[in-house]
């Protein structure tokens, strides 16, 4: 039987979490699944910290050789992501997903850019057939918010809900995020989400998705990105969750 975990943070690279995993203190580095896995205690919460690789391959097969191993109550995905300036977000503020969506699952459009929705489900769930679209809990999205909304009260920081799209080909021209915008009205694009979404809803875990904006999606220009900020934030803001977890829940 499955050891038991009260949270397991995800994030696709090490420097989204190094800023969390510098917060626990004693704890306990190890490799599940051949992924970097931490676990310790915060703030009285057992917590293990799992680094999945980049994209949906790595992070379906990263999470579930975690849950198989040390099942979660609850899990929360993070790390940075870009942002649609129509969304009006900016660098550093952080996102909460009400949904996720694979925009690259389902059948060719000569309509428009984006695919129709496959016509047979991926995965049954309580909350209906998935065909690459995610809904998430409602519950725990709009307690995140609020924990969040307090907690950067103070500060300039944006805490801002709505849905996230998962993508394999990385948006690089304005064009391409104008297209999406228009298809799905997102706040964020990332390469993990509707992966982590899966995994959680395969294994009946609640699930969570925090991001902070590193980028704007549209044209590429690294020299305009703030990685080190989003990943500070992003794990601040994970820490306060697991702070203020009774509120969560």
């Amino acid at each position: 039987m499955a050891d038991h975990l009260d949270v397991l943070i995800t994030a696709s690279v090490e420097g989204e979490l190094a800023p969390f995993i510098s917060m626990i203190p004693r704890s306990t580095p190890t490799v599940i699944g051949k992924r970097p896995f931490v676990r310790g205690t915060l703030f009285g919460c057992d917590v293990g910290a799992l680094i999945t690789g980049p994209g949906l391959v790595n992070t379906a097969q990263a999470m579930t050789a975690v849950i198989e191993q040390v099942k979660p109550c609850l899990i929360i995905h993070t790390g940075c992501a870009g942002f649609f300036k129509e969304s009006g977000m900016t660098m550093g503020d952080i996102g909460v997903a009400d949904s996720e969506t694979d925009i690259h699952l389902g059948i060719e459009s000569d309509n428009t850019a984006c695919p129709e929705p496959l016509p047979f489900s991926i995965l049954e769930t309580a909350l209906g057939d998935i065909t690459g679209h995610y809904p998430l809990n409602h519950t725990l999205g709009e307690n995140a918010l609020g924990i969040l909304s307090r907690a950067f009260a103070k500060q300039d920081i944006r805490i801002q809900k709505g849905c996230f799209i998962t993508v394999s080909t990385i948006t690089s021209s304005d064009l391409g995020a104008e297209k999406l915008y228009t298809a799905y009205s997102p706040l964020m694009e990332s390469m993990e989400g509707s992966a982590a979404a899966h995994v959680a809803h395969h294994y009946h875990i609640p699930f969570l998705e925090i991001r902070s904006a590193s980028n704007r999606v549209g044209k590429r220009d690294k020299t305009l990105w703030d990685l080190p900020l989003a990943f500070e934030r992003c794990s601040l803001a994970v820490s306060f969750l697991i702070k203020h977890i009774s509120e969560l829940r």
